[in-house]
């Protein structure tokens, strides 16, 4: 029996038990706030070669498909105020936001795993939290920036067969999984048939891997900032274009 796809990360959080004060010492230091924590990441972030090569790459792929002031859907991020990989994932995104000028209005965040505390955070920068879990089945109907770091190949599908039309499938940038590795670790019958649009989409997208960073390696391994051109897109026949049946595993309990 198949298992359907969830949001998933790169990270497992260990929850630490409490800490036993040191006699002599006085009280125990009150751990960092999250938006403290957050905030010591993003300096971090943003220090270095790494998020400039990471910037000239976002750059490139918004260039290349002409798209121009851009929102924000991020799914399946993690819970940035417990997992130092989510948190790192936040912060790259709040300051390519800067970098492009994207405003935090525009920036809509999910994922069933945040509490109370993220909810706080995306609050003080002005983010958008969406209340339902569409499992990544959100008709985009303007061009976006699809940040979707480390997620189920499942919702990769949903995202990509709702927005299945040359106008908005040419707007989109993902920085997501190389969707192109779904396609050489799975047999083709099992993309075909549980996968279709995936599997179609992925051998046109021009991917671009993000390097390695060496402060954050398992927050951003694999991820790659991918699109298409609307030129190629609209090249292709019709039989590409023939939406394939819907699929109930594909669907996120």
């Amino acid at each position: 029996m198949e298992t359907p796809p969830s949001f998933a990360y790169s990270d497992s959080f260990i929850q630490a038990g409490p800490r036993k004060k040191r006699k002599g010492k006085g009280k125990a230091r009150e751990a960092p706030s999250p938006l403290v924590l957050l905030e010591r990441t993003q300096e971090e972030i943003a220090s270095g070669d790494w998020f400039s090569e990471c910037q000239e790459i976002l750059q490139g792929a918004l260039r290349d498909t002409s798209v121009v002031s851009p929102e924000v859907l991020c799914l399946g991020l993690g819970s940035p105020a417990s997992s130092r990989d989510a948190r790192a994932q936040l912060a790259f995104l709040i300051r390519q936001c800067a970098s492009f000028d994207i405003a935090h209005a525009t920036v809509s965040v999910y994922d069933p795993v945040f509490t109370d505390a993220d909810q706080d955070l995306f609050q003080v920068f002005g983010m958008k939290m969406l209340a339902d879990n569409k499992n990544a089945k959100h008709p985009l109907g303007r061009p976006t920036i699809l940040y979707m770091p480390h997620c189920d190949i499942g919702l990769y599908e949903n995202i990509i067969r709702e927005n299945w039309t040359v106008e908005q499938l040419s707007g989109i940038v993902f920085i997501a999984n190389r969707l192109a590795e779904y396609l050489e670790n799975n047999p083709a019958s099992k993309l075909e048939r549980e996968y279709p649009c995936l599997m179609r989409l992925a051998p046109h997208l021009d991917s671009r891997p993000l390097p390695t960073s060496g402060a954050y390696p398992t927050a951003f391994n694999n991820v790659s900032v991918q699109y298409v051109k609307r030129t190629i897109l609209s090249s292709l026949g019709d039989a590409f274009w023939e939406h394939p049946p819907p699929v109930e595993l594909i669907n996120v309990g």
